[in-house]
This record gives C-alpha cells, sequence and structure tokens, in this order.
C-alpha cells in the first residue's frame, strides 16, 4: 500500500472513532470497540474503503460495516455528478444496491470528495456461475429496479418537464464517437476500428423504430457488467451506480453479456440463455404491473450489447501499452470483443 493510501486509510479509522458521521457510522464507539479499516478496490473513479467497528461489549450488537468510496481524480472528469449517483441510491428499491448514507463534495475530511454508503454482501461470480435460476434472480431484480415509470429521460435529479421524451441510440453512438475522436484519435486509423463502424452504426440505426416506439422509461443503473453485480445466496445486487439515469431498461439488460463477450468483462449467453433472460424479465415486469413488449425490448437489448461492446472495445484499445495493461488483460479485450463483434455483425 503506498504512503498516500495508508493516510487515507488511518484517516478513515481516526473518524470512525472521533467523527462517526463523517463515514456513515452512528455513533462513536467506546475505546475498547475494535475499528477496521481495510481497502476494498481501486477503480477508475474511486478507492473503496471497508470500515467496520467490532462489538461494543460482551452480548452487543456490532454496527454493520460501511463502505466508504473516496474519489481519484477531478469531480469534472466523473461520468455523471456524484450527487447523482447519491441520488440514485436513494430512487432505487431497498434491497437492489447499498443503502447511501452521506455525501461528501469537499476534500475537507479525507482530501477529496467521497460517498459512504451500506455495505452490500456478496461477490462478484464466474461466468459459469451464471445459470437459469441466477439469470431468473437477475430479471426479477431488474423488474424491480424499473418498476417506477417515468415519462422521459435524463438525469436522476432533473425535474420531469426537462427530461427528454425519446432516446435516440443513434444519436448516443455519435456522441460517443465524437468523445473518442476527441481524447483517442489514433484508435480510429486501426483496420478493425474502420471496419466495424459502419457496421455498428447501421446495426444500431436499425433498432431505431423500436426506441421511437419506447415510451416508459425507469431508474436504470447504467453499467450492469458483471464486476458490478455481487451475489450472496443466490441473490444479485448491484454496487458502483456511477452511470445511474433515467433511460431504457434494456440498457441493463445487454450489459451483463450475450454473444457478444469477453469473460471475465462480460457472460457468455447464446440467444437461447438470452431469451431466458427477456422471458424471465418480462414475466416479473408483468406481475409487478408493468408489461412489456418483448419484441421491441428484445430489439434494444440487442442494439445495447452492440453499442458498449464497440465503445468499450475503443477503451480497453485506448490503454494498451500502458500500466493498466501490464498483463495484457486490455488487449485480449480489445481483441476478443473486437472478433465477436465481427462476427455478430456479418
Amino acid at each position: 500500500m503506498d504512503s498516500a493510501l495508508a493516510r487515507q486509510g488511518r484517516r478513515l479509522a481516526y473518524l470512525a472513532r472521533t467523527a462517526p458521521t463523517l463515514v456513515g457510522l452512528p455513533a462513536a464507539p467506546p475505546d475498547s470497540a475494535r475499528v477496521e479499516v481495510a481497502p476494498l478496490g481501486r477503480g477508475e473513479s474511486y478507492t473503496a474503503w471497508r470500515v467496520a467497528v467490532g462489538p461494543p461489549g460482551p452480548g452487543a450488537a456490532a454496527p454493520e460495516p460501511v463502505v466508504v468510496r473516496v474519489l481519484r481524480r477531478p469531480l469534472t472528469e466523473l461520468p455523471r455528478a456524484m450527487g447523482e449517483e447519491f441520488a440514485a441510491l436513494k430512487a432505487a428499491p431497498p434491497g437492489l444496491g447499498p443503502r447511501p448514507l452521506r455525501l461528501q463534495l469537499d476534500a475537507d475530511v479525507l482530501g477529496a470528495p467521497y460517498m459512504a454508503t451500506s455495505l452490500v454482501p456478496g461477490r462478484p461470480v464466474g461466468h459459469r456461475e451464471w445459470d437459469t435460476a441466477l439469470l431468473t434472480a437477475h430479471a426479477r431484480q431488474l423488474a424491480a429496479l424499473h418498476a417506477r415509470a417515468h415519462t422521459g429521460c435524463g438525469e436522476v435529479t432533473a425535474p420531469a418537464p426537462r427530461r427528454g421524451a425519446r432516446l435516440r441510440l443513434t444519436d448516443r453512438l455519435q456522441g460517443s464517437l465524437r468523445w473518442w475522436r476527441r481524447t483517442r484519435p489514433e484508435v480510429f486509423a486501426e483496420p478493425d476500428v474502420a471496419r466495424l463502424l459502419p457496421r455498428v452504426a447501421a446495426r444500431v440505426e436499425r433498432a431505431a423504430p423500436a426506441f421511437s416506439r419506447l415510451r416508459r422509461f425507469a431508474l436504470v443503473h447504467g453499467d450492469l457488467v458483471p464486476g458490478n453485480i455481487l451475489v450472496d445466496g443466490g441473490t444479485p445486487r448491484y454496487v458502483d451506480w456511477e452511470w445511474a439515469e433515467i433511460g431504457d431498461p434494456a440498457q441493463d439488460l445487454a450489459y451483463l453479456g450475450g454473444t457478444v463477450a469477453a469473460p471475465p468483462w462480460y457472460v457468455p449467453l447464446d440467444e437461447d440463455r438470452v431469451e431466458v433472460l427477456l422471458r424471465a424479465y418480462a414475466e416479473a415486469a408483468e406481475a409487478a404491473g408493468h408489461g412489456v413488449d418483448l419484441p421491441d425490448l428484445r430489439a434494444r437489448r440487442d442494439a445495447w450489447e452492440v453499442f458498449e461492446r464497440f465503445t468499450t472495445s475503443l477503451y480497453h484499445r485506448g490503454l494498451r501499452g500502458t500500466p493498466a495493461d501490464a498483463d495484457g488483460r486490455r488487449t485480449r479485450a480489445a481483441h476478443e470483443i473486437t472478433a465477436a463483434l465481427d462476427a455478430r455483425l456479418r
């Protein structure tokens, strides 16, 4: 652990004893109680810490551990404002993800903005563990997440009149491509990218009628790749809500995996298993009172899969030759996703 990270851990331990509400704990522990602070991981945006307090005495229950996610990059570089993620956690039904406990947007306490949430039990599971039972459980959790209807799409905190009444994936693809051309123009000179790009655009355009018929929007996680799904006792729950918005439920059904897959980044799902996921979702949605048009849901899910895999392949390409690719994982991912897209878009 580097010195800056160690200092951050010591600071969290100090706050847990002296100012517990600043890290999401309910009360200061007695001197006899043990305080444990351990890193959970470092992502693109945050360093995550587990903060736990031992039982205050014989027979007494310890408070639930909390997770403190400390920002690692400038606020302006986040995909969504931290307040948007915090608002999404407040809006999500209980039992689907962490409970929001504290949002600190200044750097006065820990040297960087941070948020504290409850700890979500479970672990990411390997792609071979995604059997029919787990796919069905995932579909039911998503139907619960999407239960509240919205008439427009956009930021979680935006008033309904400010949200868009339509979602055009073609526009989102063009916006993403503009960003990539600005930040990583070199990847567009690569033959694989040049060959795939018009086919990706055509595939997304083909789904435009299904998107034009979309009228019911919902709170979506926006990044439900396997690493953001923790499974505990057969129940999936969701972490890292940075990309949450009011959007298309089909997006959340696309990111887990499909025929365009590259383990561990995505779960390989053949057409039959994709159908299992979608039918389980449709049944759960119907039971919750918000039926879906299954053919349109499938068309949008498939378009989201192609869109997300292609843009993610650009991301992996942009990291080749950097410390993040020291083990070659990014290079392999770019190759595998490109090959799967090539096969899918023939």
